[in-house]
This record gives C-alpha cells, sequence and structure tokens, in this order.
C-alpha cells in the first residue's frame, strides 16, 4: 500500500513564510536606499548646474571686473572666490554650493582657471 499526504507541514508553512518575510525586508531596504540616492543625485545635479551658471557669470564679466561673492538660490547657498594666476594672465575661480540635506548640509565645491584675453 501506498502512503501519501497531500498538504505542507507547519514546519514547512513557517520555513517557508521566514525565507519569504527576509526577502521582503530586503527589498524595503533597498527602496528606501534607492530613494535616498536618488534625492542625492539630484541635489548634486542642481548644485552642478547653479554653478556653472557662476562660472559663465563670471567668464562674461571678464578678468578685472570678476570678483568674490556669495547668492542665495532657494534652498542653496552659492558662493564664489576669484583669485589672480601668477604673471597676471587668468583666474582661478571657485564655486562652492551649499544645499540642505535630511541629514544636514551637503557641500559641493567646483573650481576651474579662466584665462584672460
Amino acid at each position: 500500500m501506498k502512503n501519501t499526504r497531500a498538504g505542507f507541514t507547519i514546519v514547512e508553512v513557517l520555513v517557508a513564510v521566514m525565507v519569504l518575510t527576509i526577502g521582503l525586508l530586503g527589498l524595503v531596504t533597498t527602496a528606501g536606499l534607492v530613494t535616498r540616492m536618488i534625492g542625492q543625485g539630484q541635489r548634486y545635479t542642481e548644485a552642478s548646474a547653479l554653478a556653472n551658471e557662476r562660472f559663465e557669470v563670471l567668464r562674461a564679466q571678464g578678468c578685472p571686473a570678476a570678483a568674490t561673492g556669495a547668492e542665495t538660490r532657494g534652498a542653496y547657498n552659492i558662493s564664489w572666490r576669484v583669485a589672480g594666476l601668477a604673471g597676471g594672465k587668468g583666474r582661478a575661480l571657485e564655486v562652492i554650493v551649499r544645499s540642505p540635506t535630511t541629514r544636514g548640509t551637503r557641500t559641493d565645491s567646483f573650481s576651474t582657471v579662466h584665462f584672460c584675453p
């Protein structure tokens, strides 16, 4: 005679539920991390665009008129520094963008050199 049994034991069901729970917790944790990383990427992109815009304004002003300064755009604090290069042939430009985060403030620094004609 054949001994057949239909269904699962309670132990098998509990093990399956635990494996599923651990997998779902991993997915939830990953989703939170990805959301935070997307937010950081958006802030860095905005900071980069603001710094690029400030570089263009400083270049358009020309070497004699370019000066150190600061401004606020929405939640972003932008400061820039202009320093002469040795020999007077150009200017070193540095733009610092501070942006708020959930954990405080993020500071991004961008720099370039503008050679004067």
